[in-house]
């Protein structure tokens, strides 16, 4: 049965919180890794403490060139656009415009730096149903995909929004652009399992079901995954592989089966940082399928 190259393994800068981003990327060396994901932003935060990235429009040619020099060990390179507070459908004109302008940057980021893809989130249009706007996330995604196009790399959606696996195949279907695809986050389907059935068997039994959904239904549009596991007392996502309950034979193989031959990144929020990592890589490294 087969294994996974350890150089598809990668991390992301976010695993490493209270790291400058240069500190992120000289330890993730360290540890041999050779796949990489920056954050196309700064000083935002998770549980463990604040995030080490950057700002593309903001740095001088020195601090980018020194940026590529700090990129050097990595032989594959993505960036992630900023998406907390990213309000690329506002009503207001002014604030949709710099919201759409940050998904853009993180593009030309993510070409500077030789990288291929640049993961995004689709952010809702609050208060409004999502049928009354689906037509604006299409043409949204088709205008960046051209961007992304003339770069030579690529834009993804990540799992999450729209809700539910039909609803977000739709969507990426919809968007129907040759340089947008997808970023599957592997704990982003918690919201589609029941509140009473989180924490018990059958809702351990129900997120597998589910993923392995979600991965066929965009077969030949996964452009790169966000590894983590998924603790099986409270559901709580973004634990180092191997300390929740995700099946990785059975995620690795439906990736196999759907032609799936990019990287997996992982995304962690785990207190002991330095140690989450390697374990991480170590137990998925050995996973069979």
């Amino acid at each position: 049965m087969p294994l996974l190259e350890t150089a598809r393994i990668g991390f992301s800068t976010a695993s490493l919180a209270g790291c400058s981003l240069s500190d992120a990327l000289r330890i993730g060396a360290q540890m041999g890794f050779e796949t990489c994901e920056l954050l196309a932003f700064d000083a935002y935060r998770h549980s463990q403490g604040v995030l080490g990235g950057f700002y593309f429009e903001h740095m001088s040619a020195a601090e980018k060139d020194r940026l590529l020099e700090q990129c050097a060990p990595y032989t594959r390179i993505t960036t992630h656009a900023p998406f907390i507070d990213i309000a690329s459908l506002a009503p207001n004109p002014s604030i949709r415009e710099a919201a759409q302008r940050q998904l853009g940057i993180a593009i030309e980021a993510v070409a500077f730096l030789g990288g291929h893809n640049t993961t995004t989130h689709i952010s809702p249009k609050h208060i409004y149903p999502l049928a009354e706007y689906k037509g604006e996330i299409v043409e949204l995604y088709r205008r960046l995909g051209d961007l992304a196009g003339e770069r030579e790399v690529m834009v993804s959606v990540e799992t999450g929004y729209p809700a539910g696996v039909e609803a977000f195949a739709d969507v990426v279907w919809r968007i129907d652009h040759p340089a947008v695809g997808v970023t599957v986050d592997v704990g982003h389907l918690v919201s589609a399992i029941p509140t009473e059935l989180r924490g018990t068997a059958e809702g351990v039994t129900l997120y597998g079901d589910l993923l392995e959904a979600h991965l066929r239904s965009l077969e030949g549009k996964i452009v790169l995954f966000h590894m983590h596991d998924i603790r099986p007392s409270d559901f709580r996502d973004h634990r180092a592989v191997g300390r929740g309950f995700l099946d990785y034979a059975r995620i690795l193989a439906t990736a196999s089966d759907i032609g799936y031959e990019g990287d997996f990144v992982f995304e962690l929020e785990e207190p002991d940082t330095e140690t989450a990592l390697p374990e991480s890589r170590d137990v998925l490294a050995a996973v069979e399928w």
